[in-house]
């Protein structure tokens, strides 16, 4: 297997400066990484769907997809397939739950984190927040008055 994806990694490497006419994978990459990320998530969904459906044939189909678009996102990204393998062979024999709370992030290293590309760079303003995601009271449009 790990053959067939380094066989893959190259091709899609070689297909990264390619005409965007050329190929496939050629036009994703001039689209760009937010094209590639999208794509990825669409097809991870399209796997899960098909997980969810208890249909073998595409879920094998599905995780193809979703295979291939990993690494040209893993391209895009200017991450070797290589480092994803060591990482996985780094993580071996340790226990999922101990990996994981290895990379919990404490209070302090969320304040210094960088903010996601979407993240607003200006503070919210000052007052209430909206009570229904969080809990808190509805806005005074939204307030019912019960009679009787």
């Amino acid at each position: 297997m790990v053959d067939t994806l380094n066989r893959l990694a190259a091709t899609i490497a070689a297909r990264k400066g390619a005409d965007a006419g050329s190929s496939y994978t050629a036009s994703l990459f001039a689209k760009g990484l937010p094209k590639i990320a999208q794509k990825l998530g669409e097809e991870a969904t399209e796997t899960v769907i098909a997980a969810m459906q208890r249909d073998p044939k595409a879920v094998t189909g599905e995780a193809a997809d979703l295979l291939f678009h990993l690494l040209v996102l893993l391209e895009a990204s200017d991450v070797p397939l290589a480092d994803v393998l060591a990482e996985l062979d780094r993580r071996e024999g340790t226990s999922g739950l101990d990996e994981k709370a290895s990379r919990t992030v404490t209070p302090v290293e969320a304040e210094e984190a960088p903010r996601p590309l979407s993240a607003p760079t200006a503070a919210p303003e000052p007052g209430p927040t909206p009570g229904i995601a969080l809990g808190g009271p509805a806005p005074a449009s939204r307030r019912r008055i019960r009679r009787g």
